[in-house]
């Protein structure tokens, strides 16, 4: 349907008996393992791009392909629902599980720490917090016919913070880009931490041997004395190694049209993530190269992967009361 690709609300009348049969929004509930119980949504955009929404888990993006060709990295835990999460220390890890995105924060990312008379976990507990208010729509009065997927997540207690992160995608037929919005909002009383963090996960076959990461942001440093080892092919990638050890490489984001990606010549396929600098100033470069944890993490943040002790130093952001960010962010295939 090539021919097609611009098609207008009368043209897919005409030409369909139902929208679905060029482009939905689907949702589901996953019926085994740890998922079991969790919603998702499928989501198809009419030119080959697919993936799932997983409203359960901060409306993060689970599965994402291309004409076939897989994009994201599931971790050994698999799709694990948020009801096993366990808020200490690194206990994050065994129920991250990867997918094309997964959201960090909103008042810790990063390393666990200790900070404001708080023991603080990997990461924070945003990422296996549940959407309410959620909303699909089909708006086919526009030029382009497109999906729009609004949620809205709560982090809060009782004598404490109130935040909310309201999120949207915006999905236009036969367009290869995914645009999310995300609001966040402090409903409390006084002014809180904050850190967030986009961890968008990449894995096989995208990322193999044959890709070559491309940035417009000013390369900063290495975190760490293991970064150090890999400088010289920051840009690359290698074949799977027992015992790998990660890499992480810190980059100061520069200007509106500011971009991170890969491409894997191989393929003739990419992926770049565009964001604004004066919204997320950072972003960390995260590289696995392990047996099983084959990875390279993209990661738009206002911090970076220390948590919050650590970002005293750097410079911790706060939001204050009734105060609201805005994040934009479009992923493009290519």
């Amino acid at each position: 349907m090539e021919e097609n690709d611009n098609m207008n609300k009368n043209e897919i009348f005409r030409y369909t008996g139902d929208v679905s049969q060029v482009f939905y929004a689907r949702p589901f509930t996953f019926d085994e393992g740890k998922a079991r119980g969790m919603r998702g949504i499928e989501i198809n955009n009419g030119s080959g791009l697919s993936f799932t929404v997983l409203p359960d888990r901060a409306m993060d993006i689970g599965l994402l392909s291309y004409k076939g060709v897989n994009f994201s990295y599931i971790t050994k835990s698999g799709v694990t629902a948020p009801w096993y999460y366990d808020k200490r220390g690194l206990e994050w890890l065994n129920t991250f599980n990867g997918g094309f995105l997964t959201t960090c924060g909103l008042t810790q990312a990063g390393s666990p720490s200790f900070s404001d008379g708080e023991e603080l976990g990997q990461h924070g507990d945003i990422s296996t917090t549940q959407a309410e208010n959620l909303c699909i729509d089909i708006d086919l009065d526009g030029e382009v016919p497109e999906l729009i997927i609004k949620g809205s997540l709560r982090t809060g207690r009782l004598f404490g913070r109130n935040i909310w992160l309201h999120r949207e995608y915006r999905i236009k037929y036969g367009e290869n880009k995914i645009y999310m919005k995300d609001v966040v909002e402090n409903r409390g009383d006084a002014m809180a931490p904050y850190m967030i963090l986009y961890h968008y996960n990449l894995g096989y076959p995208l990322l193999d041997e044959n890709i070559h990461y491309e940035t417009n942001a000013r390369y900063l440093r290495p975190r760490d004395t293991e970064a150090e080892k890999g400088v010289d092919w920051r840009t690359g990638f290698r074949k799977p190694e027992a015992g790998f050890k990660e890499q992480v490489f810190y980059y100061e984001s520069v200007g509106d049209g500011c971009y991170a990606g890969i491409f894997n010549e191989k393929l003739d396929t990419g992926v770049r993530i565009f964001l604004n600098a004066g919204q997320l100033p950072n972003i960390i470069q995260w590289k696995n190269a392990g047996f099983g944890d084959y990875v390279m993490g993209i990661e738009p943040a206002n911090c970076f992967p220390e948590g919050r002790e650590k970002q005293k130093e750097y410079g911790l952001q706060f939001i204050d009361s009734l105060e609201s960010k805005i994040q934009e962010i479009t992923v493009e295939v290519y």
